[in-house]
């Protein structure tokens, strides 16, 4: 089941909202916040009793929304290694173990810093010390979705995607029988989505195939579960290879 501190709560709406970071989630809060008076952290399930979490499992609608794999790691890097918005504990703790891990010389300012970490070294620790189960090292900002949000054990009312998120969203209106007022309030900060896509092939073309590779078995489950094809947006670094 999922951690339920990943899950938010808005009893007015009747929903459940499964957090998976980088998949415009920072808007979907906003947008959920604001149909609650209460503090943000009390709209987290395990604020919950066991027996209240199991019935709002049971009786309301449930949602997320999954994003492209590659992009969401890329977008993921960009977002806690290059314009840092991790707490400073979480990027100690995940700044250092990629420089322990593949940059064993790293000086003691790239240590301190750690503000140097680049996109190969991000993938290489990664592909080294990653799993498809989810570990310390797969933080929630890019494990795989299933880690997160349990849908092998969930059985989710709607999943939507990122790159259609305006129809997406419509549809998620509809299926989730919420008002014409309600509806008007998710006014979908959708063209506040990333540009993450226009610059895929200038970061992957830094690093191995064979690491592309590894990491297409890493995330197997996000491809295969949501309807994303393996390379995908990568596939001419592959045909690039073949020649």
């Amino acid at each position: 089941m999922p951690d339920p501190s990943h899950i938010i709560v808005i009893p007015s709406l009747k929903v459940l909202y499964c957090i998976t970071p980088k998949v415009a989630s920072r808007q979907w809060r906003e947008m959920l916040y604001s149909f609650s008076n209460m503090r943000k952290r009390a709209l987290l399930l395990s604020r919950y009793p066991p027996e209240e979490q199991k019935q709002k499992w049971e009786k309301y609608f449930k949602f997320t929304f999954v994003r492209e794999p590659f992009e969401r790691i890329l977008s993921a890097y960009k977002d806690k290694f290059v314009y840092p918005r991790f707490p400073r504990k979480k990027l100690q703790l995940h700044g250092t173990a990629i420089l322990r891990t593949v940059r064993p010389n790293a000086s003691k300012s790239a240590l301190d810093k750690l503000d140097d970490i680049t996109f190969r070294e991000f993938i290489e620790y990664l592909v080294t010390k990653g799993s498809s189960k989810s570990t310390p090292v797969m933080n929630w900002h890019w494990d795989n979705y299933v880690n997160i949000c349990g849908m092998c054990a969930v059985n989710y009312d709607f999943i939507g995607h990122y790159e259609t998120f305006d129809q997406d969203l419509a549809d998620f209106e509809e299926a989730a029988g919420l008002s014409p007022q309600q509806a008007k309030r998710f006014d979908a900060r959708a063209n506040n989505k990333s540009s993450t896509a226009s610059s895929m092939l200038s970061y992957y073309s830094k690093i191995p195939v064979k690491w592309i590779e590894i990491l297409g078995r890493l995330y197997s489950a996000n491809f295969e579960m949501f309807g994303y094809n393996f390379p995908g947006p990568l596939k001419s670094l592959f045909e690039q290879r073949k020649r």
